[in-house]
């Protein structure tokens, strides 16, 4: 599993956040894999949003190199005590 921090606009970000936003187009140069999480920061809170990676579509529809990443909201991170 790898964690892939990402650049997102604001209004797309907030689309996911509230649901009505399910997947994400990317371009693979980072060979996403289903189990790899989506880690956005809110351009204005600061906020941290992460979302799991649960279906790679590519192909059929798409433009050369690119796909589409069906995802869900991981569960929160769980804080280490030092």
């Amino acid at each position: 599993m790898i964690i892939h921090e990402l650049k997102i606009e604001r209004n797309y970000l907030e689309n996911l956040i509230d649901g009505t936003k399910k997947s994400e187009i990317r371009y693979n140069d980072r060979d996403y894999q289903v189990g790899d999480i989506l880690e956005f920061t809110h351009p204005y809170t600061g906020d941290l949003f992460r979302y799991d990676i649960t279906h790679i579509h590519s192909g059929l529809g798409l433009k050369d190199g690119y796909v589409v990443l069906s995802v869900k909201a991981a569960p929160p991170q769980k804080e280490s005590k030092e």
